[in-house]
């Protein structure tokens, strides 16, 4: 390969995507470094353990690889479903310097002058530096790195061009933090939160009240967001503290709710008038398995229909507006299942919400937009 035109080359290279295989091209020859280079260290992963943070720090640390860099990935897990530990394991001084290190490591990135997106992705187990194996986390680390990880990545967003930022299996918290509400006129555009569903968090903390706002994470009111996706992949999301009155997004365009429960009250610091806030700009709603709670059985449901009905009349800047098959649920809380479908709906109510979704999509589909 070694005397392979430049050109053919350069298709080659681009056809990797194996970080091995790329280490290996970029090792042939200056040609080849020079070609490679950019494309191998364009995405740089983080494991979850101390020898990839500091390989991570190292690159971070070498300005003619550090310039590449355009995304960062921490902890990238295919296939593997979340769950939390069933018991507590005793990793306090493994945690703690993995901690520290993994904290060097992201509050470097203000050094890479071309990064735009971010993705961190929590799991409850990290590789043990001498051992080699996969240790389960100790709950109380599990937080604190998640906590120590955002305050670095927020504080490095104050002074990096940081446009994109995803986060995955975050447990939110019951009061927001101060370097989020500090985090004043970031470039940030779109931001990504999935949380931990209700039942894992209960069952592992044995309390049903842990969960926070889901406005803990959203940066202060910006011109610059345009879109934010919040998730609870593994099962319902609720708060009774939702909070979000304070936010507001001039240039919102795409939001998207997956597994959120909304309250049985609307109010200003509720989903249903965050989404109403932002009709003048709002272009795209997707819900997917969202449920509206009822306090008990006996207390009468607010009907899906009211919310399509007061979103039709206002959301008139929507163009596309996405709603699966099983997004006219209603959930009550039992102390023992956690949040279980709410049977007595007469079939009626049902009807009425179906029909008024529709009238919902018709009224955006007249302006010839796509709805599914």
């Amino acid at each position: 390969m070694r005397d392979l035109p430049i050109e053919l080359v350069s298709a080659v290279v681009q056809d990797v995507s194996a970080t091995v295989d790329l280490l290996h091209l970029r090792s042939l020859n200056r040609s080849y470094r020079e070609l490679v280079t950019p494309h191998a260290f364009s995405k740089l992963h983080i494991k979850n353990s101390i020898q990839s943070a500091q390989n991570c720090r190292q690159i971070i640390g070498a300005a003619s690889l550090a310039i590449h860099v355009r995304e960062v990935v921490y902890d990238s897990r295919d296939n593997e479903c979340f769950r939390l530990p069933p018991d507590n394991v005793d990793s306090a001084d493994a945690g703690s310097e993995l901690e520290e290190v993994l904290t060097d490591a992201f509050c470097g990135i203000t050094a890479l002058p071309k990064i735009e997106s971010v993705v961190l992705n929590f799991w409850p187990s990290f590789l043990c530096q001498e051992s080699g194996r996969e240790v389960r986390e100790n709950p109380f680390w599990f937080i604190n790195r998640q906590l120590t990880l955002l305050h670095a990545i927020y504080h490095g967003m104050k002074t990096s061009r940081l446009t994109t930022l995803s986060f995955n299996n975050v447990i939110l918290p019951s009061t927001g933090y101060d370097f989020v509400s500090s985090l004043i006129d970031s470039p940030l555009s779109h931001i990504s939160v999935s949380v931990v569903s209700n039942a894992e968090v209960s069952a592992w903390s044995a309390s049903n009240n842990i969960n926070g706002s889901l406005g803990a994470l959203l940066p202060p009111s910006n011109p610059t967001l345009k879109s934010i996706v919040l998730r609870s992949p593994q099962g319902a999301y609720h708060s009774l503290a939702t909070r979000l009155s304070s936010f507001y997004y001039p240039s919102l365009e795409s939001l998207v709710l997956e597994n959120i429960i909304f309250d049985h009250t609307p109010s200003f610091d509720g989903v249903e008038e965050f989404v109403l806030r932002h009709k003048d700009t709002l272009q795209r709603l997707e819900l997917k398995s969202c449920a509206c709670y009822v306090p008990d059985p006996v207390t009468d449901v607010r009907q899906w229909s009211t919310i399509w009905q007061r979103w039709a009349a206002e959301l008139t800047s929507l163009t596309e507006l996405v709603v699966n098959n099983d997004d006219h649920r209603y959930v009550l809380f039992d102390t023992d299942r956690g949040y279980i479908p709410h049977r007595e709906i007469s079939t009626l109510a049902y009807e009425d919400d179906s029909s008024s979704l529709q009238v919902f999509k018709d009224n955006i589909a007249a302006g010839q937009v796509a709805v599914v």
